[in-house]
């Protein structure tokens, strides 16, 4: 009779080897995570500074007309205007006038309705 040999398992052996294998992947798994959260980081980072020259560039322009508004409420063309305007003044040699007309409510208006139909009728 002719006998079969016996097949015998070997049980997996967690050697020394495996044990780097298992440190190397576990080190590559850790960088791979750390370059991502880096580049997700670095992602958020420029779009908060995007967002921060858009804000910056906003306020030097609102800052410029400021400024243009500052000088022109300090020249003397300003304070002239209003002299005229508000309070009615006139410079030596001048004659003020002033004219005395009806005043017409915008809100007769219906929408839509141009603003010189009520005043030409249909």
């Amino acid at each position: 009779m002719h006998r079969l040999p016996m097949l015998t398992f070997r049980e997996p052996v967690f050697g020394p080897f495996q044990m780097v294998i298992a440190v190397a992947l576990l080190l590559i798994g850790l960088f791979v995570y750390a370059g991502f959260q880096t580049a997700v980081q670095n992602h958020r980072l420029q779009l908060q500074e995007r967002v921060l020259r858009d804000d910056i560039a906003q306020q030097q322009q609102q800052r410029a007309k400021l400024e243009g508004l500052s000088s022109y409420i300090n020249s003397d063309e300003y304070i002239e205007a209003i002299a005229r305007t508000e309070f009615g003044l006139v410079l030596p040699g001048e004659v003020a006038i002033v004219v005395e007309a009806p005043v017409v409510p915008l809100a007769d208006r219906a929408p839509g309705e141009r603003w010189w139909e009520p005043l030409v009728g249909d």
